[in-house]
């Protein structure tokens, strides 16, 4: 036995003396959750290849990974369990980082993932009572009062942009602002821009996202320039085939809501109950609801609407929406307008929390 346990120490050392020479990073993990001999792989991504490092497997809840340091690259371990599979990053600082796989991930043990652990722990924190306010005020409820919800939302998008623009020439920054871009929006993208690092400006990811977002901010101004406009009055088929115009929906006192959806659009579909409840609470005060369709079939429209047993009454725009844009020029749906008794349009982008509390300032 003692023989036994002075080859352990022994081995300890070895791993001691490794991590503290040679710019080593040793890298110690736990994990509560998976059994032992779940197989555990350490990589990298690069050019959105996976290389992976090396391997090992869970023994007593632990594994042991030693690798050179590389301070400007983000690692990953990942716990390869079919039934319940995990993975963190880590930053290969010079030392020791630990790793534990528990109720969530943590990392600490260098500068950079103690830095990354506090942003990990922050933006958790911010989501736990962002769900425990969703489930108090919001969930199920027919009139919610979404203040606080919303507040708590724009502290998450605010704590989110702070760090990693203030983290932006470190790695920590770089990487989580490169994996978690467009994760929560940020209005003042465009003029942050600029101000990236090169190699951050670069990265395949954020130039997509610029492009959207200069797509989006171009439809936006569209959208802008249409407030307080009157709509063309235009004429589309419902679902029996009869060409209905859009004024003939638009109350003498009160609001014209549409809805533009499609039949292979879910979260359009799923918003339909909702959207019942909202009618029926504010239909008395002269709320009105059309929906319009851009599906190109109109077999597939009229099977939607009797699939989902669909309500309210719908036209189709069989151009798949390109007359609709003349009116409205969307960029994707679920859509929602509200229009007011003189045909001019009050607010677009809504659904259904938004359409309500526009409802609910409009009183």
């Amino acid at each position: 036995m003692k023989s036994i346990y002075l080859h352990f120490v022994l081995f300890l050392s070895i791993i001691s003396i490794s991590c503290a020479n040679h710019e080593s990073v040793c890298v110690n993990g736990t994990s509560e959750h998976h059994p032992d001999g779940t197989p555990i792989e350490l990589y990298y991504i690069q050019n959105d290849s996976v290389i992976t490092v090396a391997n090992d497997t869970l023994v007593h809840g632990g594994f042991n990974f030693t690798i050179d340091a590389n301070p400007d690259m983000a690692y990953y371990v990942s716990i390869n369990d079919t039934h319940n599979p995990s993975r963190g990053m880590f930053f290969a600082e010079k030392g020791k980082v630990n790793i534990a796989f528990d109720s969530t991930y943590h990392v600490s043990g260098t500068p950079m993932n103690d830095l990354y652990n506090t942003y990990l722990s922050e933006t958790r924190r911010i989501e736990k009572l962002g769900e425990m306010e969703y489930h108090r005020s919001i969930e199920g409820k027919d009139n919610p009062d979404t203040s606080v919800f919303d507040s708590l939302l724009q502290v998450f998008t605010d704590y989110k942009v702070k760090f990693q623009l203030d983290n932006i020439d470190n790695i920590v920054g770089k990487t989580t602002f490169i994996n978690e871009i467009g994760s929560v929006y940020d209005p003042n993208f465009l003029e942050t821009y600029p101000t990236l690092p090169e190699e951050v400006k670069a990265n395949r990811k954020v130039q997509w996202y610029y492009e959207l977002r200069l797509g989006m901010d171009r439809k936006q101004k569209e959208l802008d320039a249409k407030i307080g406009t009157k709509i063309k009055d235009m004429e589309f088929p419902d679902a029996s085939g009869v060409k209905r115009r859009l004024s003939s929906f638009i109350p003498k006192n009160g609001y014209l809501y549409i809805d533009l959806w499609s039949s292979g659009c879910a979260p359009c579909i799923a918003e339909f109950p909702e959207l019942e409840k909202t009618y029926s609470q504010y239909k008395d005060k002269g709320l009105n609801v059309l929906l319009i369709s851009i599906d190109k079939n109109m077999e597939d429209f009229q099977s939607a609407m009797k699939k989902h047993q669909i309500k309210f009454t719908s036209l189709i725009d069989t151009t798949e929406g390109e007359k609709v844009k003349e009116n409205f020029p969307f960029s994707g749906i679920p859509h929602g307008i509200l229009i007011n008794s003189n045909g001019e349009i009050l607010a677009n982008q809504l659904h259904n929390i938004l359409l309500k509390k526009k409802l609910k300032e409009l009183k």
